[in-house]
């Protein structure tokens, strides 16, 4: 479902009602929730606003699904943004579980990234000029493994080409494991992207396979 708005404030607000209703039915019905957000500077908003929110956190995992595979103090670590912004205020109680166990080594830290088993609520998207979600870049030599629908690990090893650091990935197979995916994305050029990516299933907009998709809802936020 496409849902727009004439701001950013309003955009959030939206976003911050609908994550924080899906997370408080999911802990009254199980008893827990996982939420994977992003990372990147877009949604600073957004886990601002979540931060201030009064959920029962201490039932919620906040998980990433992605992460660049940087030291936890390095300014590109997506698991500093998410404590440095997200596990604030009233969600300071949440659990975390980070990507990045061994930043020497990827592969041991992919392998201990596909240990966690907590099934996942919501997955909150981001999309690059280029149609990538997540680390699926479309020129990544890893992409096809990335969006296999009988893909079985969570988690992936991901080179992104032209972007800054090896990655580690959540997989398409394991988004669309999850009970909702949000959409956000703001601007008319992300918007041109996204509206190209609805129109067919291509490798070149990897976006376009998470829209495609019929089995979990899907939730478009857009702002100029």
């Amino acid at each position: 479902m496409w849902h727009e708005f004439t701001s950013s404030a309003d955009c959030v607000d939206a976003m911050v009602r609908d994550i924080g209703k899906q997370l408080q039915r999911e802990v009254n019905e199980t008893g827990t929730a996982t939420l994977a957000v992003s990372g990147g500077r877009s949604p600073i908003p957004l886990f601002q606003a979540l931060a201030q929110t009064e959920l029962p956190w201490r039932q919620i995992t906040v998980a990433l699904v992605d992460e660049r595979h940087v030291p936890l103090d390095h300014p590109d670590s997506n698991e500093k943004l998410v404590r440095s912004y997200l596990l604030q205020n009233k969600a300071a109680q949440a659990k975390f579980a980070g990507l990045v166990s061994d930043p020497d080594d990827i592969a041991a830290s992919v392998s201990q990234a596909n240990t966690q088993r907590n099934d996942l609520t919501m997955v909150i998207l981001g999309m690059g000029d280029d149609g990538h979600t997540a680390s699926l870049f479309p020129e990544a030599p890893q992409l096809a493994q990335g969006l296999a629908p009988d893909q079985v690990k969570r988690y992936l090893h991901m080179t992104p080409g032209t972007a800054a650091h090896e990655r580690i990935s959540m997989t398409l197979a394991a988004m669309l494991g999850s009970k909702r995916i949000v959409l956000a994305i703001a601007g008319e050029h992300k918007r041109r992207v996204y509206e190209a990516a609805a129109q067919q299933v291509t490798r070149t907009l990897p976006i376009s396979y998470v829209i495609a998709q019929k089995g979990v809802p899907l939730d478009v936020y857009w702002h100029p």
